[in-house]
């Protein structure tokens, strides 16, 4: 059943969803045999993505984020993984597509376009493999004067990884908003599983 998360900031966000699945969420014990409560197809639109960033109680501090994870997205190296976002987004397939500067050119090409779009799942790879990308679709649209990026999430883990995937999409946008001479927007991620693993349980019942 979809559930609708409307906050103006990422902290705001991350406790009101955290809730909603510790309350309401269903009990799943995933394909790697770990206990989890999830709820289904969960949009969490973040109105001011740039406010109150980080909660203190997220495991990771802002500095972490800003330094360690959220370059992550811009950079085309995979190094030693099996893939990155980075590399997904800016070195795509065998022809190593940079997908930002696609979107880039788009948006400054036409202003109102609906095709401003990246994707990083490669079914040439990500059908036999066992690392697979969770942020899957990449879509960016002008409105008003402003930037919105909205982000489709096959499998997220709301209270581990969500804060993070939020601030580096968050430093994304920016990154495309400055190109494009656009003011940077909302952030929204639509969670088609969206969980919590058993191991923060205790920890999500706190906030």
């Amino acid at each position: 059943m979809p559930t609708y998360v409307r906050a103006r900031t990422p902290v705001e966000a991350w406790r009101r969803v955290i809730k909603k699945i510790m309350e309401s969420g269903m009990l799943r014990v995933d394909e790697r045999g770990i206990k989890t409560r999830w709820l289904d197809n969960v949009m969490v639109h973040i109105a001011s993505p740039y406010e109150d960033r980080v909660s203190k109680h997220y495991p990771f501090s802002e500095t972490v984020l800003r330094e360690r994870y959220a370059t992550q997205l811009l950079n085309p190296d995979r190094m030693d993984f099996e893939y990155t976002y980075g590399e997904r987004l800016r070195a795509y397939g065998a022809e190593t597509i940079d997908q930002i500067e696609y979107v880039i050119k788009k948006l400054n090409d036409s202003r109102h376009s609906r095709r401003a779009v990246a994707t990083t799942w490669d079914p040439s790879k990500d059908t036999d493999a066992d690392e697979v990308p969770c942020l899957n679709h990449f879509v960016f649209m002008e409105r008003e004067g402003l930037l919105d990026v909205s982000v489709m999430v096959r499998s997220n883990d709301m209270y581990g990884a969500w804060p993070a995937n939020v601030y580096a999409l968050s430093e994304l946008l920016t990154y495309v908003s400055d190109k494009t001479d656009l003011g940077s927007g909302t952030v929204t991620t639509v969670s088609i599983n969206a969980h919590i693993y058993s191991h923060d349980w205790d920890n999500a019942e706190k906030l």
